[in-house]
């Protein structure tokens, strides 16, 4: 599995003789010609600090129960090398108070622990000293690739690291799906969790692009805009968090149907909102609402 996916990886001034204060010369620069210079320098050194940016690599093995997807790592995860590493992402406060892990161990018949424990009670008598101290403390981000043990694991969009994610471009995210839907489907993913709608909107752009379906014909909506909101009134809605589910949409039903032809027709996927602590489009109660659907499901 490793070598199949490798082939996808990324590794003047100056004083006159009487040491008088020269003379300064003003040039007026025109306001948007200084934005776009200042722009420029901006992305310039955006560029240039990427690049010392170590990529983070997935953690993947042959028989995930669930597997998260970011976008692409940013600065602290990459500095850290470890997952959602920034002190204000909710993931894994969403993860710990979800009680992720426990439905994970209690149903996982892979579990490196025998007997198989039935219930979060009986998995703290496990013996494995390290689970126990998981479950009593809860996770962080020092342990996502340790979780591969208990067949939880992570990876991004885009494995490149950036200061930010605009600093992607779309020709890149583009390139890395089949990429990522390799990963799903070498894995036998159970539970896929599209943690970011943008995830999941530029899989939907892939699969547009090999469907050649216009974008004037369809548009991923939640449905909550009004008509006459500058896309010619209110389109389809045909999306909404959680689990992912045909709908009344044909186009959108064609795309999904296009997705599970490249991964395990057995695999759920779920759409979740992007955790960084900036993102506050849903509250952190209705955030955790899906995570603990999501485990019920498990």
């Amino acid at each position: 599995m490793t070598r199949n996916l490798d082939s996808f990886r990324y590794t003047g001034n100056g004083n006159d003789e009487n040491n008088n204060k020269p003379h300064r010369i003003t040039k007026i620069i025109p306001k948007a010609k200084a934005k776009r210079r200042a722009n420029s320098k901006l992305h310039s050194n955006n560029q240039k600090s990427s690049v010392d940016l170590p990529d983070l690599q997935p953690s993947l093995n042959d028989h995930l129960q669930v597997l998260f997807v970011g976008f692409n790592p940013g600065t602290e995860s990459s500095i850290q090398q470890h997952h959602y590493a920034h002190h204000s992402n909710l993931f894994w406060k969403l993860f710990n108070q979800s009680q992720l892990l426990h439905k994970v161990i209690s149903k996982n018949k892979n579990s490196p622990h025998e007997p198989v424990p039935e219930t979060p009670n009986e998995v703290n008598k496990s013996e494995d000293q390290f689970l126990n101290h998981l479950l009593e403390n809860g996770c962080n981000a020092t342990h996502d690739f340790k979780l591969i043990k208990y067949n939880i694991g992570f990876s991004d969009l885009v494995l490149r690291s950036t200061a930010r994610a605009d600093q992607l471009t779309m020709h890149e995210k583009l390139n890395n799906v089949p990429r990522l839907l390799l990963e799903f489907k070498l894995s036998h993913v159970e539970t896929i969790v599209i943690v970011g709608k943008g995830i999941w909107e530029i899989i939907i752009k892939y699969f547009m692009n090999e469907l050649s379906i216009s974008s004037k014909n369809f548009k991923l909506a939640s449905g909550n805009r009004k008509s006459g909101d500058g896309d010619g009134g209110a389109p389809h809605k045909n999306f909404k968090w959680g689990l992912l589910q045909k709908g009344s949409d044909s186009t959108y039903n064609l795309i999904i149907d296009s997705i599970y032809k490249h991964i395990d027709e057995s695999s759920k996927i779920y759409i979740f909102p992007n955790t960084s602590g900036l993102v506050a489009s849903l509250s952190f109660d209705e955030k955790l609402k899906l995570w603990q659907d999501m485990v019920n499901d498990l």
